[in-house]
């Protein structure tokens, strides 16, 4: 019962000075909706690059040339051009060590029986005349699993088989956009396509695949890689895609690939490996780490604009506590105790933070939606950020309202009923 009539004294405070209130929670509006929408964004952010390297496939491993990040290569010298389609493009400026010999030995189903797919990538890239003019379109070397590994399916014809990479026969595969881009909406199967020189015969068009941040199988056209290897003068492999039986075998399979390949590359020492191994669960783990971190940071300069507020809060407050002294000797001498005057400034200081928190809530919930179309993603906002929002709030409201009501409950009833 006490706590309620001290609740409902502290709602009249507020509404009796309705602007002086809402001036009050305006600092808190801005910092909760500033900390709610970037938490938002941060999400958002991480929900759409997990999205985005799903795409890789989760039991897909990449091999990658040279030794990765943190490590030192031991054969430097000038990459082949391009990045593989089925991984993230390499920062090692390195030869590629991958080698058919690999391929071959990693493709063995009996010795690597939890190995389901592999495939090898020779990219590069040529150009070719386009509606909108000449353009340089990526060029995939890789095997008939690619197509498996990567899920992508022949909107017209076909992908082409193991017998055409054995034969290194000189067909090409187009992606939906490629296609567009060089025959509009003709169907270009049966038609010559000239790369680099070499006449090759188009035998299918995929259909449209979803972009995975790092390349988009659209816009490209894949061969089988010995027909690459001629037309590109490309001996090995940019990167080796291997796809385990189950997202259960990709820590056995990681490791088979490092002793598969250590042995094949003569290495004793696997800190002084020439490739890389990693699955796209590493990937999105480093990648959440980062976008956590940025998260954080930002959060943790937008929550700034809280301590601002707060400090907005106490002052208001103690201005409060100098214009009704008046009213709080009045109450003290009628018998009020020091513990509800100071309940009561209290009370009112935390209900300015919390409505202000809620406000601020919403605020970066609209900001978000407002935002979303030309960021490209939807913000996500979590009922931890929401929680965490009205919490700290609350807090805020605390302890920036602990000294105006210690003031105010401090003082004396006579000395406050004379106060002019």
């Amino acid at each position: 019962m006490k706590l309620y009539t001290i609740f409902k004294q502290s709602l009249k405070a507020i509404f009796t000075n309705k602007g002086r209130s809402f001036l009050t929670t305006l600092g808190i509006v801005i910092g909760i909706g500033s900390v709610i929408a970037l938490i938002s964004l941060g999400t958002g952010v991480k929900s759409s690059i997990s999205d985005q390297i799903s795409t890789l496939g989760t039991t897909n491993i990449t091999i990658m040339p040279g030794a990765g990040f943190g490590g030192d290569s031991s054969n430097t010298g000038e990459a082949q051009s391009g990045h593989p389609g089925g991984g993230p493009p390499s920062f090692a400026l390195t030869a590629s060590t991958l080698t058919k010999a690999d391929l071959e030995s990693l493709s063995d189903s009996s010795k690597h029986p939890q190995i389901k797919l592999v495939t090898g990538e020779i990219s590069a890239s040529s150009i070719f005349k386009s509606s909108s003019g000449d353009q340089r379109y990526t060029i995939i070397g890789t095997s008939d699993s690619y197509a498996d590994i990567q899920h992508l399916d022949a909107d017209k014809g076909i992908f082409f088989s193991q017998q055409a990479v054995a034969s290194s026969a000189k067909v090409i595969v187009l992606g939906s956009q490629l296609s567009s881009d060089l025959f509009g909406d003709n169907n270009p199967v049966g038609k010559s396509l000239i790369l680099e020189g070499m006449d090759y015969e188009i035998i299918g068009v995929l259909n449209e695949a979803d972009a995975n941040g790092f390349t988009n199988p659209n816009s490209q056209a894949y061969i089988p890689y010995t027909a690459a290897s001629e037309t590109f003068k490309a001996e090995n492999f940019n990167s080796l895609t291997v796809q385990a039986e189950s997202e259960s075998a990709i820590a056995a399979v990681k490791e088979d690939i490092q002793a598969t390949l250590l042995a094949n590359h003569n290495i004793t020492d696997a800190s002084l490996a020439d490739f890389s191994v990693s699955s796209s669960a590493d990937l999105l783990s480093t990648m959440n780490g980062i976008t956590d971190m940025l998260t954080s940071l930002l959060a943790g300069i937008a929550a700034i604009s809280l301590v601002v507020g707060g400090i907005g809060i106490m002052n208001i407050m103690l201005v409060s506590v100098t214009e009704r002294t008046r009213e709080i000797g009045l109450r003290k001498a009628v018998g009020a105790k020091m513990s509800d005057i100071l309940g009561q400034f209290i009370m009112e200081a935390v209900l300015l933070t919390l409505s202000g928190g809620i406000l601020g809530i919403g605020l970066g919930i609209l900001v978000g939606k407002v935002i979303e179309p030309a960021i490209g993603f939807a913000p996500i906002v979590t009922s931890g950020a929401i929680l965490l929002a009205v919490g700290v709030s609350s807090i805020v409201g605390l302890l920036f309202g602990v000294y105006p009501a210690a003031k105010a409950s401090r003082l004396n009833p006579i000395d406050a009923l004379r106060y002019e």
